[in-house]
């Protein structure tokens, strides 16, 4: 079982990763981004958009900008995914231990796993539309909206499973307390 394979100290330096990780490297690329791009919307961070949305996007970016899009999705964009999924993971599996009598809930591991994998989809997605446009990309240019609903959707749920994990938990000890 996973849970067993996890130690404490594993969990500390995947939790200093993904901080130093979101207090260093996240500002710096979204910084770039805006310089490079501007202040365009991103289907990345977007929520809802369409085809047409992305092609707006696109329109709007210029070829540099598309070009540093491209180059963004396959660098950066590919370690952030790895560093918030080892994070959730490592502290969905961790929290699960303790909490009593729900095994079933160390199953939902995957759910980060599956926002990762969504991410990646989305990637290669936007990267195609970005890298043909202004031929459009027919399939692709909507099935990559939904792949980034279903990313953020399943990327919340997993980081509101780790906050209700510990409240959980601290439920628990205060109960045991009293």
């Amino acid at each position: 079982m996973i849970k067993k394979e996890i130690k404490w100290s594993v969990v500390i330096l995947v939790t200093i990763g993904f901080v130093l990780f979101l207090s260093l490297a996240l500002p710096r690329v979204s910084a770039y981004t805006t310089k490079t791009i501007g202040g365009f919307d991103s289907p990345d961070t977007s929520f809802l958009y369409s085809a047409e949305d992305m092609y707006t996007m696109a329109n709007n970016y210029s070829d540099s900008g598309r070009s540093t899009y491209v180059f963004l999705r396959w660098t950066f964009d590919v370690i952030w995914p790895l560093v918030y999924t080892a994070f959730l993971v490592v502290w969905t599996v961790k929290l699960s231990v303790y909490v009593k009598g729900k095994n079933w809930i160390q199953s939902l591991y995957f759910l980060p796993i599956l926002a990762m994998a969504l991410d990646f989809l989305e990637n290669m997605g936007a990267s195609i539309v970005m890298f043909r446009y202004p031929a459009t990309s027919g399939i692709i240019a909507h099935l990559t909206p939904i792949a980034t609903l279903l990313k953020w959707t399943t990327l919340s749920v997993s980081f509101v499973l780790v906050l209700l994990l510990s409240l959980v938990i601290l439920y628990q000890k205060v109960m045991k307390k009293t």
